[in-house]
């Protein structure tokens, strides 16, 4: 995945510390829009009883979780 990947799935805007972050999961782009989607729709994920992400895209969610509090902060 390169950082055109990354932004283009999370946006142009994305904070620099977290692109670097998610490159080196070496996860793919599937995988980061897999970990976005389970963020953005965590409470009807946790509703329908879907289990959490494990591997890369377990490591994903934790990114954009940490980045989206970060976010809520400031």
């Amino acid at each position: 995945m390169t950082e055109n990947d990354v932004k283009s799935i999370l946006g142009p805007g994305t904070d620099p510390t977290l692109l670097s972050d998610i490159l080196r999961t070496g996860a793919d782009a599937s995988e980061l829009t897999r970990a976005k989607a389970w963020v953005e729709a965590d409470e009807a994920q946790v509703d329908a009883h879907s289990p959490f992400p494990s591997g890369r895209i377990a490591r994903l969610v934790e990114l954009l979780e940490a980045d989206q509090e970060e976010d809520d902060l400031q």
